[in-house]
């Protein structure tokens, strides 16, 4: 029996809506030290950096194990699919590549999160030089490097957000190298905090670029194709 026409899946759409969805996913995750708005922490949030929330010792450090493990199975586990609908050049690439570089950082450090020695209330005493406090380290470079990477080949307004995000983002690092160097640490964890919503907003921009991507693809299509219009219906 003969039916009507079926629009049809594009190849990619699944990898597409996929990725976004993980993208999304990450984004929220990833802002997960925000739980310890309703969780007895302890930590001052103003003066420690939010990755020291897991440290052994802590109450609910299971949590923001979890968020940051959460995360970074997320950002390694989409990064194939990313591979399949990234552009082919090297920044294109090498953002993929930086992207599964922070997941694995993150899971390293859910895995062996930072100590935290209480000197005072709210307070951990300055790090002692552990491995454990190099993903720590590096999760901060990354937030420089992401949207740095990102506006070397986003155009039109994406790159316009791109920059914005990056000059915030290394005002922040400054800022937070400043705090911990020239002033003792104060501040520290209200800059860090900053800077992990800002990543937050990083991938919640990548995720709705991919998803206008493949909208904007399906819009040409349509466009340069008279049968297709007839067969299925355009976006709009």
């Amino acid at each position: 029996m003969l039916s009507g026409p079926r629009r049809t899946e594009p190849p990619l759409g699944a990898v597409r809506r996929l990725t976004v969805g993980l993208l999304f996913l990450g984004a929220v995750t990833h802002a997960g030290f925000l739980a310890e708005v309703v969780l007895d922490t302890y930590l001052s949030p103003w003066h420690t950096v939010p990755a020291r929330l897991a440290a052994d010792g802590q109450p609910h450090r299971e949590v923001f194990r979890a968020a940051d493990g959460i995360t970074g199975a997320v950002f390694v586990l989409v990064c194939p699919a990313l591979f399949r609908i990234a552009p082919v050049h090297w920044p294109g690439r090498l953002t993929v590549l930086v992207l599964f570089e922070f997941g694995v950082l993150l899971l390293l450090r859910a895995a062996f999160p930072p100590e935290c020695l209480p000197v005072e209330a709210g307070l951990c005493a300055a790090p002692t030089g552990r491995p454990t406090e190099l993903p720590v380290l590096l999760a901060s470079v990354h937030y420089v490097a992401g949207p740095l990477i990102v506006g070397a080949w986003w155009q039109g307004p994406w790159k316009v957000a791109m920059r914005t995000l990056l000059a915030v983002q290394f005002a922040l690092w400054a800022a937070l190298v400043a705090a911990d160097w020239l002033f003792e640490g104060w501040f520290v964890g209200l800059v860090a905090r900053t800077q992990v919503i800002g990543g937050s907003v990083l991938f919640t921009l990548g995720a709705v670029y991919v998803l206008r991507m493949g909208m904007s693809r399906r819009t040409r299509r349509c466009q340069s194709s008279p049968r297709a219009e007839r067969t299925a219906p355009c976006p709009g």
